[in-house]
């Protein structure tokens, strides 16, 4: 490490011992998820700790621990601690990976998302986070997992939301789609457009209808879910059993279809 580098390390430490730690860089940042940002004018990033900022110039690193937070526009991250990878030759200094571990909070405009850990590839708009309580909140809804969640903006039209591990999706108006694995596509505003869920799958209408199956098809704009395989939907004391169902959230109207072997459909129906 160069002497420069040495000295503006020591002098960061230094402040941040009982006062905190602040720097204001001018750098591309978190706010590039988008393609249409690529060409944005640089803003400036503030990155915040209570232990102590480190940046080493000669690798591209920048290191925050102790509560540690960064800020750039309507991004930022919060965590125990954030490591960012920044490209060294050119003069905007292009953050390309970021790393943050314990209790970690990362806000872009109206998403929220938190886990144990995000990796963020902001070369690939791509971030995964994981931890047990792992969520992607936005304004049209939410994903929960128990293992991880991959947030994939290459294409911000259509973006890929892939949760794995007892994974659930509620949107604002009491839908629930759960899964051992849930594949979502979203919109630029958030909008959902589909979910395709993966073992032990189920989906919950707003008025309380429940319909399990090994996989299932969720279609946004009809308001239908396509469940497929051992299908079984509980209304109440109603239960229909089935090879394949169709089930409609507006008009909460459940249809059962047997399969290719023919077997027949089962209702237990109460009056």
């Amino acid at each position: 490490m160069h002497r420069s580098n040495r000295y503006f390390l020591k002098t960061v430490r230094n402040i941040a011992l009982g006062f905190g730690s602040c720097i204001i860089l001018t750098v591309y940042a978190l706010a590039q998820t988008a393609s249409t940002n690529s060409a944005a004018t640089p803003r400036p990033i503030t990155i915040e700790a209570n232990d102590f900022l480190e940046w080493n110039q000669t690798d591209g690193i920048y290191i925050a621990k102790g509560d540690a937070y960064v800020e750039q526009g309507q991004a930022n991250i919060s965590a125990s601690q954030i490591i960012a990878n920044y490209t060294t030759e050119g003069e905007t200094r292009d953050i390309t990976q970021v790393t943050a571990t314990g209790s970690v909070t990362y806000v872009e405009g109206e998403n929220t998302a938190k886990g144990d850990k995000l990796d963020y590839d902001l070369t690939n708009n791509l971030y995964v986070l994981t931890g047990k309580n792992a969520s992607v909140t936005g304004p049209k809804g939410t994903m929960t997992a128990t293992k991880s969640i991959t947030y994939d903006s290459t294409n911000n039209d259509n973006r890929k939301v892939t949760a794995i591990g007892k994974a659930h999706y509620k949107n604002g108006d009491g839908r629930n789609v759960f899964g051992d694995k849930l594949i979502a596509y979203i919109g630029a505003d958030g909008t959902l457009k589909t979910i395709d869920a993966y073992d032990n799958t189920k989906v919950i209408t707003a008025q309380g209808t429940i319909a399990t199956a090994d996989k299932l098809n969720y279609i946004a704009s009809l308001s239908m879910a396509n469940l497929d395989g051992n299908v079984e939907i509980i209304d109440k004391e109603n239960i229909m059993r089935g090879a394949r169902a169709e089930v409609n959230f507006d008009n909460e109207i459940s249809k059962i279809i047997s399969g290719p072997t023919g077997k027949r459909v089962t209702g237990i129906l109460m009056p």
